[in-house]
């Protein structure tokens, strides 16, 4: 497994293409900290007027960070570049150890969430998320096994704060609104005069 880890980051790094490398930066920085998903939460909150997404997204976010960063420590895994020659970072190389990508974790963690709060956006969203994990390989920051760990890490944070929200009966999903509504507007059988 290590030697197609080294294989695919020294190939994908090694690249540097004119139009991919500018896209893979930009992906990698806005998704450096999740920003780029609580800003869509928040848009998503003020539209519905209920702020129940937002908060979930930036939860998903806050422990994505705090998971990833513990993980990093246990695992202490060297950096591609530091541990071979032939892989040639693209952006400056973090402080932190390898495993697992939090770029990956924090993006799928809020993925997932967002997968529920706007369901007709999901496609978009998993594109996005997608995109900044594979830009840590192809920056060269990143091994691919640390971005596969750092995304089944996120949709396992996603699905727990999913699960968290449903337990305190706090709805996200665009539906709520809609099905309380249709509910007060549907007459009970017999109350017709």
């Amino acid at each position: 497994m290590q030697a197609l880890d080294h294989r695919i980051v020294a190939w994908l790094s090694g690249l540097d293409l004119p139009l991919v490398t500018p896209l893979m930066k930009l992906a990698s920085a806005v998704g450096a900290d999740g920003i780029v998903f609580v800003g869509i939460a928040f848009w998503v909150a003020l539209a519905r007027r209920r702020i129940a997404p937002a908060v979930a997204v930036l939860a998903a976010v806050l422990a994505s960070q705090l998971l990833s960063n513990l993980m990093k420590d246990v695992v202490d895994r060297a950096r591609p570049s530091v541990t071979y020659a032939d892989v040639h970072p693209l952006v400056p190389l973090p402080d932190s150890s390898s495993m697992p990508s939090g770029h990956a974790w924090i993006a799928c963690a809020a993925a997932t969430v967002l997968w529920v709060v706007i369901p007709a956006r999901r496609a978009w969203i998993v594109g996005l998320a997608a995109l900044i994990a594979l830009s840590r390989v192809y920056l060269g920051v990143h091994y691919p096994s640390d971005v596969l760990v750092g995304a089944a890490g996120g949709v396992a944070t996603g699905l727990l704060v999913l699960l968290g929200a449903r337990l305190v009966h706090v709805q996200i999903g665009p539906d709520d609104d809609g099905d309380r509504r249709q509910y007060r507007d549907v007459e009970a059988p017999g109350d017709r005069h």
